[in-house]
């Protein structure tokens, strides 16, 4: 039980660190308000918790919007930055901007699948979800729930930093690292910086991908509702 509970701190900790902080910020803001610790059955889509998450899909709705336009802008502006000299003939340099341009990407895309598909995230099996993820993040599937609400900007947030990180590299190669060296691309020193960059991209990439089909699973009421026992009602705390 011990090596459990570790194993599913270190799945927080991790969880938490990719979403820059944001997974306890949008859990402690948008779970659903429960009461004491007595159970009652699930309520029914009709029941006030469906109107609640309906108020908070509103809330989510209006992030996603802003998202999406900022990715729409961060997307194009990541590839602009290939323009300038010493981008390209830096790994790193280059790498943060491929990676960049793919989190703008992610941020657009998701943001964009949830916009789209609104209508479906009103549906009963959506909020069943959303109450059985609120009580804590003890449970996995609370946790990849509420990493996938806020993927859209956590994915934002690091096409920011790839743009910042890119810059950084690029003015510490002129002003400071004593001017650019292209990547000496058949040397044998450059061949482990070429291979890790490939992985990360490609780790980066399949990642993008898993969370879009994890957002458009959710909002289809695809993923498990599995109703193993009662749900305090999250408002009046009556069935």
């Amino acid at each position: 039980m011990k090596n459990l509970n570790i194993s599913h701190t270190i799945f927080i900790v991790l969880w938490t660190t990719l979403t820059l902080g944001l997974l306890p910020v949008y859990y402690a803001e948008y779970r659903a308000e429960t009461t004491g610790a007595e159970t009652v059955s699930l309520p029914s889509p009709a029941d006030t918790e469906v109107r609640s998450w309906k108020d908070v899909a509103k809330d989510l709705i209006k992030i996603w919007a802003l998202v999406c336009k900022g990715g729409l802008f961060l997307c194009p502006l990541s590839l602009t930055l290939l323009q300038i000299h010493g981008v390209t003939e830096s790994t790193l340099a280059r790498t943060s901007t491929i990676a960049a341009c793919v989190c703008g990407g992610s941020a657009f895309l998701l943001s964009a699948v949830f916009i789209s598909m609104r209508s479906k995230l009103n549906r009963g099996r959506v909020a069943h979800l959303w109450v059985e993820a609120s009580p804590s993040l003890s449970a996995p599937k609370a946790v990849i729930f509420w990493t996938t609400l806020v993927s859209p900007m956590s994915y934002l947030m690091w096409s920011m930093l790839f743009c910042i990180l890119t810059l950084l590299v690029v003015a510490w190669n002129k002003y400071i690292g004593g001017g650019i060296t292209p990547d000496a691309g058949n040397s044998e020193g450059a061949k482990p910086a070429f291979i890790i960059s490939g992985v990360f991209l490609t780790t980066l990439i399949i990642g993008s991908i898993v969370q879009v089909r994890r957002a458009i699973a959710l909002i289809r009421g695809i993923a498990a509702c599995e109703a193993t026992g009662a749900v305090r009602h999250p408002v009046s705390g009556n069935p």
